[in-house]
């Protein structure tokens, strides 16, 4: 189950981004589940992968 970050409430930049029919069709049928638009599971996609990222970095550099 996905929480709704309050960071990312109210998106206001506007960007066009274009997926693959597998990935799309992920991304409907989680929305759908989990009562969330598809807008908001992909910022919580992204955010999640920044958090990923942001670990892997600190690993990494041997903190």
């Amino acid at each position: 189950m996905f929480v709704i970050d309050k960071t990312l409430l109210k998106p206001n930049i506007p960007r066009t981004v274009r997926f693959t029919p597998v990935l799309y069709d992920w991304i409907e049928e989680i929305s759908e589940k989990e009562g969330l638009s598809f807008n908001q599971l992909v910022l919580l996609c992204c955010k999640n992968a920044r958090d990923q990222y942001r670990d892997t970095d600190i690993l990494e550099d041997g903190q």
